[in-house]
């Protein structure tokens, strides 16, 4: 067994005891909340109430049209929430239902964010449309929404003539509080409701999410404290996998365990869990050097998982939980199994801490990988201070990550805030030796290897919001070239000084203009290497209009100027660029009929010379309340088209590229749901011109004789047709289609309707799944 196996067997599977004792349950006897929409329960007396409501969307900040009430009730359980809605029978109702967690709630919604906490650090997101459609999530880093978390709340809708209502329920033993004497719970809430046959949204308090002082300023309430009772939930789950390719059958089974040990401990834990089959990711074809993000809805992973996300500028994260389970080190691409996962969340006082390792299969023969991290985390009275520590053991290549971050921010009052980053990354290539004498689970293993090599990341944000309609935002970073996240986190690149200066101002028109309201966006970036080259830089600036007639339009502007890329040839030495303009456009209609309709067009450059043009055609059909339609249509025509073929070698080519998405959502009944997700995408592509890179940068033409590769064309398929019933919180049962596949061809003549009739061809994967979870 290696040695760092052993250690991680002798600190967490080998007798060590828990901290605290059993399950803590709230003695006071209390009647149970009905969660109706009735709220005719006695309790409801006591609920402290949010009545600063003003109209945001359009940025006016004005009184709403009609009136909104929002109702908190602290229950010896869990938090109440009540909405009442004021909307006339004159007001059309729109009342789609909607898949759980779907990017847009269309039609009429409510939504409650919390900060149970009061802090500023981690919000939570619970949204409910008329039509029953429900979505949540977490809110870090002020304004980061990230909705794969999914809690078990409860909700009810109900309507009459003039008004609707909604309540929701969210249990104490849900989320993550802090440790509290105190007869009172500060709270910070913010409530929005969505009219969606006039698109416009109010809110409580006043405020946006644009902002970069968003989970600061929610509105403060005092409510009743309730010792917050112990829960252990266990959910296994067993699937079966029938690969129609293969004819063969896997089964799997595997659980979930979240134990809250107090109110301030919180243990959960996985074993063996499956990769998401369940969600299919977004098709894509990239050619450029940059690795594509991708989220993930394993419940493990996204269950507080909100202490953990730290991101900095240039779209970095500290912790990529996609990287657990990813491609595996020793062999070909695909996925990992994951033995087991733990975290461990909880705070001392004022201190916040959070622990998580995971293992993967073969770990102890050297082929499997090893992630964990640690958090702290201060908060102040007008900020934070925080570390981080992740370390990743990856045996098959003999290499280790250490990385350690210091984070910070500060939000004196409404107008400021300022945050940053301090992070260090140690990567080593002999690994951890531990297995030294007298090493125990309390001793940190030591770094053997001196010719580690160590990188440097800084970042400095500073928000300032001059005034309601007015935000500016200054980004200063700086990465060595030795800095490398990408073991368990992700980065874009290092070699790196960027600064970044983004104003946006928001506009609401007064009565008898057309356009209701728009918000403008000038958006500056510089860029250039560690060696002094300067980098492609872009000067922005944007329209985002809503018109009085419910349409609404969005305008771009763009100029890339000149510079050396350094990226694109693969670490083959950089590639001068020179200037380039690029110019965005769409539409957005109201809803006409059970229609909606955007069209845009997009003109650009991605080559030496020629412009290439992409259109947007998205269609959304509502024939009833519980069937939704979409296809997106994008053709594209590539004029001159640059790609790097190997080494110091690049083409252009002449292309044409059509992508299309496809989605049907079906809820006939509550708890049922049926979605079909179609995504194509086919590429014909012929050879233009050949280039090498000179020493300086500058492409030079190469004739027929010197390299003149062959045309390409792109197949790539993704159909998945899942049903899902949910049985109740936390137990759902899941029959899910899936088939997939990539084709790229040298020297294939067939054009985008050839590539599109034979998409039956393109079948790398193929399979039918069935899984059960299930909470006992």
């Amino acid at each position: 067994m290696r040695p760092a196996a052993a250690w991680l067997e002798r600190v967490f599977l080998q007798g060590v005891p828990l901290f605290g004792a059993g399950l803590i349950f709230a003695s006071q006897v209390q009647a149970q909340i009905r969660v109706d929409a009735y709220f005719d329960e006695p309790q409801w007396q006591e609920a402290v109430r949010c009545d600063d409501w003003h109209r945001i969307e359009p940025f006016a900040l004005d009184e709403p049209r009609y009136r909104n009430e929002l109702r908190i009730l602290s229950a010896e359980r869990g938090l109440a929430a009540a909405f009442v809605i004021d909307q006339p029978p004159g007001e059309r109702r729109i009342r789609p239902r909607t898949p759980r967690d779907a990017e847009n709630l269309v039609g009429d919604t409510v939504a409650l964010m919390i900060d149970f906490d009061a802090t500023g650090q981690v919000g939570y997101e619970f949204s409910v449309g008329l039509g029953g459609g429900v979505r949540d999530g977490l809110i870090t880093n002020q304004n980061h929404f990230d909705r794969d978390w999914d809690g078990s709340w409860q909700y009810a809708v109900r309507e009459t003539e003039d008004q609707w209502f909604v309540e929701l329920f969210i249990p104490w033993s849900d989320i993550r509080l802090r440790d509290s004497q105190a007869e009172t719970r500060s709270i910070a809430i913010y409530a929005t409701r969505y009219l969606s046959e006039r698109a416009e949204r109010y809110a409580c308090p006043g405020i946006s999410s644009e902002t970069g002082v968003f989970l600061s300023d929610f509105k403060r309430l005092e409510v009743r404290r309730h010792t917050a009772g112990g829960r252990f939930d266990l959910v296994p789950y067993a699937s079966v996998i029938t690969d129609l390719i293969r004819d063969d059958m896997r089964m799997k089974a595997g659980a979930d365990l979240s134990w809250k040990i107090s109110p301030r401990m919180w243990l959960t834990a996985t074993l063996n869990p499956d990769f998401g089959q369940i969600e299919s990711d977004e098709l894509v074809v990239d050619f450029s050097a940059i690795e594509t993000v991708f989220t993930d809805k394993r419940p493990f992973f996204t269950q507080n998982h909100g202490l953990f996300d730290l991101r900095t500028p240039a779209n970095g994260q500290l912790i990529y939980t996609r990287r657990i389970g990813g491609s595996p080190d020793h062999g070909p691409g695909g996925s990992t199994d994951i033995d087991g996962a733990f975290r461990l969340t909880g705070s001392v006082g004022p201190l916040i801490y959070g622990g998580f390792v995971a293992w993967e299969d073969g770990y102890a023969q050297d082929q499997g990988r090893l992630f964990s991290a640690l958090r702290l985390a201060a908060p102040l009275e007008h900020g934070r201070l925080g570390y981080l520590a992740t370390w990743t053991d990856r045996p098959a290549l003999d290499r280790d990550a250490l990385i350690n971050a210091l984070d910070f921010e500060v939000t004196p009052n409404n107008d400021w805030r300022v945050a940053g980053q301090f992070i260090r990354t140690d990567i080593g290539t002999a690994g951890l030796d531990l297995s030294l004498p007298g090493l125990d689970s309390l001793t940190p293993p030591p770094r053997l290897n001196p010719a580690n090599a160590t990188g440097y990341e800084s970042w400095l944000q500073v928000d300032f919001n001059q005034s309601a309609s007015m935000r500016h935002s200054l980004k200063l970073l700086h990465i060595d070239d030795r800095f490398d996240l990408n073991d368990l986190g992700y980065m874009e690149r290092n070699a790196l000084k960027q600064v970044e200066w983004d104003i946006r101002r928001r506009v609401a028109s007064t009565g008898g203009s057309r356009i209701s309201g728009e918000t403008q966006r000038l958006y500056a970036l510089y860029r250039e290497n560690t060696r002094g080259e300067h980098l492609p830089s872009r000067l922005q600036v944007s329209r985002d209009v809503q018109y009085a007639s419910i349409w609404r339009s969005y305008q771009e502007l763009r100029y890339l100027s000149g510079g050396m890329d350094d990226l694109l040839s693969r670490g083959n030495g950089p590639v001068r660029i020179d200037a380039r303009l690029d110019a965005y456009f769409d539409v957005t209609s109201p809803r006409i009929g059970d229609w909606q309709f955007t069209l845009g067009g997009y003109v650009f450059q991605q080559g030496l010379r020629d412009y290439s043009l992409r259109l947007q055609m998205l269609t959304s059909w509502y024939p009833t309340e519980t069937l939704t339609l979409r296809l997106d249509l994008l053709p594209q025509y590539f004029g001159d088209w640059l790609l790097w073929e190997h080494g110091r070698e690049f083409a252009t080519y002449r292309a044409r590229r059509l992508d299309l998405d496809f989605r049907l959502d079906w809820i006939p009944a509550p708890r049922h749901e049926l979605r079909v997700k179609w995504q194509w995408i086919g590429i014909d592509a012929d050879i233009l011109r050949t280039y090498r890179s000179d020493p300086d940068g500058r492409l030079r033409i190469l004739d027929a004789a010197e390299y003149s590769p062959p045309g390409f064309t792109v197949g790539s398929l993704g159909l998945q047709i899942r049903y899902r019933y949910e049985m109740g919180p936390l137990s759902e049962i899941f029959l899910v289609y899936g088939r997939g596949g990539y084709d790229m061809l040298r020297d294939d003549r067939r054009d985008i309707p050839r590539l599109l009739w034979d998409l039956g061809s393109v079948r790398d994967a193929d399979q039918i799944m069935l899984k059960l979870r299930y909470r006992l």
